[in-house]
């Protein structure tokens, strides 16, 4: 079902998980529950895409250069409202044809946003080829 991964390097503040109660390949971060990526993911795909996902709670802890999304003065609340769920309409069919939510994943601003925060944060330890898979900015 749920699996946690423990002593994961640089890592505080959020749980890793792994399950196949998702789509393979894929990973989510839910923060208030953690980090959560399919269980086929390997080795350096893997670091990536924790890192990645990791990249979305630097995002709810404090945002990109401090601009932390608060919604009613939750900042749970915020990171949802506001970042969470565009993420997720922009992997919708047919909502990501709206122009709010429009354009490939990996380079929607959401994922740009958490791509840009992991690589400031792991420096040089970031994962090997992560700007391939990752894009910090568009092409």
């Amino acid at each position: 079902m749920f699996r946690e991964i423990k002593n994961i390097k640089g890592l505080r503040g959020i749980r890793v998980y792994e399950t196949n109660w998702m789509i393979s390949g894929s990973g989510i971060c839910l923060p208030g529950l953690g980090i959560f990526i399919h269980s086929d993911i390997r080795d350096q795909s893997k670091e990536r895409i924790i890192q990645h996902e990791y990249g979305h709670f630097l995002d709810y802890q404090h945002g990109l250069e401090n601009d932390q999304k608060v919604f009613l003065g939750s900042k749970l609340l915020g990171f949802y409202l506001l970042i969470g769920i565009p993420s997720l309409f922009n992997l919708i069919p047919m909502l990501n044809r709206i122009p709010l939510f429009e354009g490939e994943h990996r380079y929607f601003w959401t994922e740009t946003r958490a791509n840009r925060l992991a690589k400031e944060y792991f420096g040089a330890k970031i994962a090997e080829n992560f700007d391939r898979y990752f894009p910090s900015q568009l092409p």
